[in-house]
């Protein structure tokens, strides 16, 4: 088995590094592993996700939560054991899909979401579902995110949290400044079988794509869908996502 580990530099993450290391049967390698364990939080998992972009389709995400958020971090520093045995037997997996954003002659992939807005100043867009247009908008800019997604930025701009299983993609707005000409509807929640179609009236566009930044101008449209591309983890069968939802955002 080959493997390679990405981790916050905490004092947790470092002794638990040192732990994994001390115990897994296999070949450290960085360049071509089978599984990556990520230790950390959210964030570390999106570090993950763009190293090893090329070989997603290839590789078994470990997430273990030492950090702040973890809705990708499925498993605890505890979990040490627990971990270890799944990956000699036979192991369940998430699938998760990420967003495919296209632009011109730009092409990426976020796990999170895609937020779009104007540089330096409101943005002004037309937004389509496929080929039919739904709204104007006006606002500080346009979140389009996964299921997984669903519960980072897009939860702060008041979007719906997602069941992790379904296929979806969800558009929310960043401070609508809606007036009687102006009236929008959202969030909105589409199946894997639409995309979103952004039409920036602003001269000049930024993109951000997780922690991927694009800055363009005349940006004619902005295609986002779910993509044919996932990322495999193992999964924790203690885990239930309803809990998960009460522990983070509602608490006893």
């Amino acid at each position: 088995m080959r493997y390679a580990i990405l981790h916050k530099n905490n004092a947790e993450s470092l002794e638990l590094r040192k732990q994994l290391l001390s115990r897994i049967d296999g070949v450290y390698d960085d360049v071509q592993p089978e599984i990556v364990f990520s230790i950390g939080g959210d964030g570390t998992v999106l570090n993950v996700i763009s190293k090893y972009n090329h070989l997603l389709d290839q590789i078994l995400i470990v997430a273990i939560h030492t950090g702040t958020i973890g809705f990708y971090t499925e498993f605890l520093p505890n979990d040490l054991d627990c971990i270890l045995d799944l990956l000699k037997g036979d192991y369940q997996t998430n699938h998760f899909s990420l967003l495919q954003y296209k632009t011109g002659n730009h092409m990426g992939y976020a796990m999170n979401e895609v937020f779009v807005s104007g540089s330096h100043k409101m943005l002004e867009a037309k937004v389509y579902i496929d080929d039919i247009e739904i709204m104007n908008t006006r606002g500080n800019g346009i979140c389009i995110s996964t299921p997984t997604g669903s519960t980072a930025y897009n939860y702060a701009l008041g979007g719906a949290i997602v069941d992790h299983d379904i296929k979806a993609v969800q558009l929310t707005l960043a401070a609508p400044f809606e007036t009687v000409k102006h009236r929008m509807a959202y969030p909105i929640v589409l199946s894997e079988k639409h995309e979103f179609i952004i039409k920036p009236k602003n001269i000049d566009t930024d993109i951000q794509a997780d922690r991927f930044h694009l800055s363009l101008s005349n940006v004619k449209e902005i295609c986002v869908k779910i993509s044919d591309k996932s990322a495999k983890f193992l999964k924790n069968p203690n885990n239930v996502f309803a809990v998960r939802i009460k522990d983070t955002f509602i608490g006893e």
